[in-house]
């Protein structure tokens, strides 16, 4: 057998070993060296492979650590790439996504809603309540608090488009798990592709974890904008925060003055 073959084998024993990791929660691992006596995740012991373990792990080690990269909530995501599918496409392929466990509880897929060619976007955490049964971002009480702030900003709900770091529903509308952010990214990447918005504002720290990979307090993160791959990033507290701390709601009206001046000047431009 040869070192690839080898190799396939081994990839293919850590991929189950970690989707099983992933199904009970484990994030974190103790590691030790491996030994001729170690069995290996349901298949057979190290001494089954046909070249030294090291042999094998090293030349898949570049690959893995790839792929830890590209999906950690720690690294700036890029929509660069994103572009191979039309959002209707991308949309159709939400609608049949079981990547996380999200969907054994969803009613409906939440994709997104709004214009199209929007020059702005706002992205939240994830969807309600009543945004699972209607399948449209928003719609609840923090939706129509958006809305307000939308139209505070003399622009129209349809003007914009909105939509959310997971597109299924988190029981008890808790804050999306870290695996579930990952697993949806993409979707979220073609979206910001696709529609290629001037201002983009994350609403939450969800939303910011799942675009720019920072876990920094809001208050920190807020009034200034970031540079994210050419397009200017605002982020801000989301509209349910506000509803349950008004006071929050001077430093969002700062924030979103900031971003509909942004706007107004690149028109002028």
């Amino acid at each position: 057998m040869s070192v690839a073959a080898d190799r396939d084998w081994l990839r293919a024993q850590l991929a189950g070993h970690l989707e099983r990791l992933s199904d009970e929660e484990v994030w974190g691992l103790a590691i030790s060296e491996v030994s001729a006596t170690s069995p290996l995740i349901g298949g057979p012991n190290p001494e089954a492979l046909t070249h030294p373990v090291s042999e094998v792990t090293a030349a898949i080690t570049p690959e893995v650590s790839s792929e830890k990269k590209a999906n950690s909530c720690e690294e700036p995501c890029t929509p660069s790439g994103f572009r191979d599918k039309s959002l209707p496409e991308v949309a159709a392929e939400a609608l049949q996504c079981v990547a996380c466990g999200l969907h054994e509880t969803r009613t409906k897929v939440v994709f997104g809603v709004g214009n199209l060619d929007a020059r702005l976007m706002f992205v939240g955490e994830g969807p309600g309540r009543d945004e699972d049964l209607q399948g449209e971002p928003f719609v609840g009480r923090a939706g129509q608090l958006l809305t307000k702030i939308i139209q505070a900003m003399g622009c129209q709900r349809e003007d914009v488009y909105i939509a959310n770091a997971v597109k299924c529903r988190p029981p008890q509308n808790r804050d999306p798990k870290t695996g579930e952010i990952e697993a949806c990214r993409h979707f979220l990447m073609r979206q910001v592709a696709l529609i290629q918005p001037e201002v983009i504002v994350l609403l939450g720290r969800s939303a910011v974890g799942a675009v720019l990979g920072l876990s920094e307090p809001l208050s920190r993160l807020r009034g200034t904008f970031r540079d994210w791959n050419g397009t200017k990033v605002m982020c801000t507290y989301h509209p349910a925060y506000l509803l349950r701390n008004p006071s929050a709601k001077r430093m969002v009206w700062e924030d979103m003055q900031l971003v509909r001046d942004k706007l107004a000047a690149t028109t002028e431009n």
